[in-house]
C-alpha cells in the first residue's frame, strides 16, 4: 500500500524545505566565509559550529516539554522560525569571529526553539507504524532545500568570488516563505504528561530510554561539524568557491536516501538502521582522511551524507518508541539537548585536532567516540510503543 503523509507531515516538509534552502546556503559559505574574510581557519569554525549546536540542542529540551504542556506547537514554530530567517541579513555586517558567532547562535536558539515540538507535531500526526517513513519524508524534503542551497551559493560565488552579500540576501528571501508556510500547519493534541518542566523528569523514562540518550551523547562527541570537514577542500587545494560544490554533494546523497531509510526503520527496527549510519560516518571519515584528490573526496562527502540520511529522522523515530505518547516532546527534547551537549564537544575538540594536528588525528579520535557510542546502543532490547 502506498504511503499518503498528513497534510501536517507536507507542509512541515515545505517549511523545512525553504528554511532549509536559505539556511543551507548561509552554512556552506561559511568555511570560505572563515577563511577569506575573517582570515582564520578550523578552531575558531569547530568552535563557533560546536557553540551554536549545543544552544540549539540545549534550548530543545525545554520546547518540548513546555509545548506538551501547552499543547500549543504552532507559536513555537513560528518564533523559531522567524527568528532563524531574521538573522541572515545581519551577516553583511559581519567583520569578526565573534559578529559571526552572536548570528550563529542566534539562528541555532531559533532552531531550538521549534525542532522538539515540530517533531511532537509529526508524530502526533501519524500512525505509529508510519512514523518512519513520515520523518523520513520530512527529512528528504528538509534536505532537498538543502541541494538547492549549496548550488545557489556556489553559481554565485563563481560568478561573484566575493558575493557573500548576495548570498546572505537571497537565503533571507528565501527563510520568508518557510515563515509564510507555518500559518497553514494545524495544531496537534495530545496526551499531556502533567508533570513539572525540569530536568528531573528525566528520572520518569525507561531505563533503555536512558541508555539511549547515553549513547547519544557519544555518538554526538564522535560527529565532527560538516562546516569544518569542509575545509579538507582547502588541503588539496581546490578553490574556496568549491566548497559548497561538496556539500551540495553531502545533500543530494542525503536527500537521496532520507525517505527510504524511514521505510527501511519500520520494516527492520530503528536500532539497526541507526547502528548502520554511524559505520557509515566512520566510513566517510576514512575515505576524507586518505583524500588527496577530488575523486576521493567526492567519494567522502557521498558517503557523509548517508550518514544523517540514516540517522536524523530514525533516531528520531527510536526516541518516540521508547517513551509514552505523553512523554513525546519531551523525549525529544532529551535526544536534542544530549546530542548539542556532544556537538559542542566534537566541534571544540574536533576543530582544534584538525587544525594542531591535522585530519586524520581529529578523525581517529572521532570515530573512537562512535564505536563507543554504538557500544551502548546496541545493548538496547526493548521497544516499547
Amino acid at each position: 500500500m502506498s504511503y499518503r503523509p498528513p497534510k501536517n507531515v507536507v507542509l512541515l516538509g515545505l517549511v523545512s524545505f525553504f528554511n532549509d534552502l536559505s539556511s543551507e546556503m548561509v552554512l556552506s559559505v561559511m568555511p570560505a566565509f572563515f577563511v577569506s574574510v575573517l582570515k582564520t581557519g578550523a578552531g575558531a569554525l569547530g568552535l563557533v559550529e560546536g557553540i551554536a549546536d549545543a544552544a540549539s540542542n540545549i534550548i530543545k529540551i525545554y520546547s518540548g516539554r513546555l509545548s506538551d504542556k501547552l499543547q500549543r506547537r504552532r507559536i513555537f514554530l513560528f518564533l523559531g522560525y522567524s527568528l532563524s530567517v531574521a538573522t541572515r541579513p545581519f551577516y553583511l555586517l559581519a567583520g569578526s569571529v565573534a559578529h559571526v558567532a552572536i548570528l550563529r547562535v542566534t539562528d541555532r536558539v531559533g532552531k531550538g526553539l521549534r525542532d522538539s515540538p515540530r517533531d511532537a507535531v509529526i508524530s502526533l500526526s501519524t500512525k505509529t507504524e508510519e512514523i518512519g517513513r513520515a520523518f523520513g519524508l520530512h527529512r528528504a524534503l528538509d534536505t532537498l532545500g538543502g541541494i538547492l542551497g549549496p548550488l545557489i551559493a556556489y553559481l554565485i560565488l563563481a560568478a561573484y568570488p566575493t558575493g557573500f552579500h548576495i548570498v546572505f540576501l537571497t537565503a533571507f528571501a528565501a527563510g520568508i516563505l518557510a515563515v509564510l508556510t507555518i500559518f497553514f500547519v494545524t495544531d496537534v493534541v495530545g496526551k499531556v504528561n502533567k508533570g513539572e518542566l525540569s530536568l528531573s523528569s528525566f528520572a520518569h523514562f525507561s531505563s533503555d530510554f536512558k541508555r539511549y540518550i547515553l549513547s547519544l551523547l557519544f555518538l554526538s562527541i564522535g560527529s565532527v561539524p560538516v562546516a569544518v570537514l569542509l575545509l579538507k577542500t582547502q588541503s588539496i587545494g581546490l578553490t574556496l568557491a568549491s566548497i559548497p560544490l561538496f556539500y551540495l554533494l553531502y545533500n543530494i546523497s542525503y536527500a537521496g536516501f532520507s525517505y527510504s531509510a524511514g521505510g527501511v526503520s519500520d520494516k527492520l527496527g530503528s536500532k539497526k538502521v541507526l547502528i548502520a549510519g554511524y559505520l557509515l560516518l566512520v566510513a566517510s571519515y576514512v575515505f576524507l582522511v586518505f583524500a588527496e584528490g577530488a575523486v576521493l573526496l567526492v567519494a567522502g562527502f557521498l558517503v557523509l551524507g548517508l550518514f544523517p540520511a540514516l540517522t536524523d529522522g530514525v533516531q528520531r523515530a527510536f526516541a518516540s518508541q521508547l517513551s509514552a505518547e505523553g512523554q513525546r516532546g519531551g523525549a525529544f527534547g532529551y535526544v536534542n539537548a544530549v546530542s548539542g551537549i556532544g556537538l559542542l564537544l566534537a566541534g571544540i575538540s574536533g576543530g582544534f585536532l584538525w587544525q594542531q594536528f591535522g585530519s586524520g588525528a581529529a578523525l581517529f579520535v572521532a570515530s573512537l567516540f562512535v564505536f563507543i557510542g554504538l557500544g551502548i546502543l546496541v545493548t538496547i532490547r526493548r521497544v516499547t510503543q
